[in-house]
């Protein structure tokens, strides 16, 4: 299963990219809201975790 991370905070985006790897899942990373509409767009995740509250 692929996993996009898409959150501003780069300590966290590492923090899941880290627990979810070590789970078994793919991990995708995102920066800002824009990044991962490019990520969707160019090969889609079977899910997200998203922070709802980014600058962009």
């Amino acid at each position: 299963m692929r996993i996009l991370v898409v959150d501003d905070d780069r300590a966290v985006r590492e923090s899941l990219r880290r627990s979810l790897a070590f789970n078994g899942y793919s991990v995708e990373l995102a920066q800002d809201g824009r990044e991962a509409l490019d990520a969707i767009a160019n090969d889609r995740p079977d899910a997200l975790v998203l922070d709802v509250m980014m600058p962009r």
